[in-house]
């Protein structure tokens, strides 16, 4: 770790690990691609998957290893001007670790009946064709990357000593990292796939509703639909290709796995199967009887607006999602980024998310409505009122969330010092000055560090001579 800095000893933003302008040219790839498979209705669903997702990995690989490879400084753990020779005996234990892992998350899909459903006939559609890839691929690659390793004993190689019996060399600590990382893969990685499939398969049939410059003319809402639905194909595929390519030669491997109960709950229950059974039944805010679209129709200026401020929160959660490039997880820590929305904001995706929901659901408003309508509503407070609720909870789940990941993110003394400058020149720094349960605490290390600092420094001006 490096020496702490104080923010007021002129702290600067840190250098993000992801160039942003790299992200947004496989962006553009991944929605040309898009368009040339909505031409072509003749390639396969699963194919076009595939290649929609690859035409945003594939430029972000070779700019980042043209341009950036051994330009950052070593935390990938990777030398590349290292020629040193792998060890075999040490290329073996680690490809024992790789099948030991990919046999017990085997076990686990076939264990949980969630797995067999439809929604995931794609992700096995398309493992069978990758895992003959993986299991040519990786020795080869395993066997590359150790010569060039700083610390070539990694949890593949720690994994496959303890299927060994080797428990005098195991790190319990090492494995129970490597475990943690596939377990995120290994949950978020499936329902991610099928998300992206659907929204590919749904934007190649779509019909597009036509266009005019005629403002009146122009069906606002289903525009807005479709800028909706691509804007979360960026995010899905962001997120896929992500959590596939979790490999230490791209720089995009897990530095480390969120460690406790209390920062993965928050994370999971916002996603199937737990917010299926969670959502319903705890956390119903919406109406659909009262959503946006059906209560402004009568008012066609506030309706625009509406849509045009769903879809800006909803562009800045993707492009929150894009400032990743190679490197989005959920619990994981594989590279500090700062760049995009991240220079204004340690969370500019779930305050987006959270914000564009107030705006969709829009909770509060049946009693209004209904009262402009000269209908009964005074008996829908207590309606308005409960969902209003539920929402604020569903808020304060992502407001957990968000501080479960500082805290994790805070092992790294890149992120403490992002915090830190965060504090003073984030867009919510206000919000932190004024309520102190929002501000962000560093690490007791961190503290401890700069107590050290001060103290040197007291001690270095005391023995200074007087003039």
């Amino acid at each position: 770790m490096s020496g702490p800095v104080r923010p007021d000893d002129g702290l600067k933003c840190p250098v993000s690990a992801t160039v942003m302008w790299i992200n947004w040219i496989g962006v553009a790839c991944m929605l040309a691609a898009t368009y040339v498979l909505r031409q072509h209705p003749e390639v396969p669903a699963l194919l076009a998957t595939v290649l929609a997702a690859g035409a945003f990995a594939v430029p972000l690989i070779v700019l980042e290893f043209v341009l950036l490879r051994g330009k950052r400084p070593h935390e990938e753990g990777i030398n590349w001007r290292r020629y040193g020779t792998p060890d075999v005996g040490r290329w073996l234990v680690k490809l024992l670790g790789l099948w030991t892992t990919l046999a017990v998350i085997a076990l686990v899909y076939s264990l949980f009946p969630e797995y067999s459903g439809t929604l995931f006939e794609p992700f096995w559609a398309v493992l069978e064709y990758a895992i003959p890839v993986v299991l040519l691929g990786s020795p080869a690659y395993f066997y590359w990357i150790d010569g060039k390793m700083e610390e070539p004993r990694d949890g593949y190689w720690h994994l496959g000593a303890l299927m060994l019996g080797w428990s005098d060399d195991v790190d319990l600590g090492k494995i129970r990292q490597h475990a943690l990382g596939w377990l995120v893969k290994a949950f978020f990685l499936p329902l991610m796939f099928a998300y992206f499939h659907g929204n590919i398969n749904h934007l190649r049939n779509v019909q597009l509703p036509p266009f005019t410059l005629d403002v009146n003319a122009l069906n606002i809402i289903a525009w807005q639909r479709i800028g909706y639905d691509l804007l979360i194909l960026v995010d899905v595929g962001v997120i896929v290709v992500g959590y596939t390519l979790t490999m230490r030669m791209f720089d995009s491997h897990i530095r480390s796995a969120e460690p406790t109960w209390s920062g993965w709950l928050p994370a999971i229950i916002c996603y199937q199967p737990f917010w299926g059974l969670i959502g319903p039944n705890y956390f119903a805010y919406r109406d659909d009887d009262f959503a946006w679209t059906g209560v402004l129709a009568p008012y066609p200026a506030v309706q625009a607006a509406f849509a045009i401020i769903i879809l800006l929160l909803m562009g800045v959660y993707t492009w929150a999602s894009v400032s990743f490039g190679l490197r989005f997880s959920n619990l994981t820590h594989r590279g500090i980024i700062t760049n995009g929305p991240y220079r204004w904001s340690k969370h500019p995706a779930y305050l987006s998310k959270n914000l564009s929901w107030w705006f969709e659901a829009m909770p509060f408003i049946a009693p209004f409505v209904m009262g402009f309508r000269g209908q009964g509503w005074h008996h829908m407070w207590g309606d308005a009122l409960r969902r209003t609720l539920r929402l604020l909870a569903v808020n304060l789940i992502y407001y957990i969330r968000a501080r479960t990941e500082e805290r994790h993110l805070s092992q790294d003394p890149t992120y403490v010092r992002y915090a830190l400058w965060m504090e003073r020149h984030g867009l919510m720094a206000w919000v932190q000055r004024v309520f102190a349960f929002a501000r962000y605490a560093p690490p007791r290390w961190w503290l401890e560090a700069e107590e050290r600092v001060r103290l040197e420094r007291e001690r270095r001006g005391s023995s200074t001579p007087a003039e």
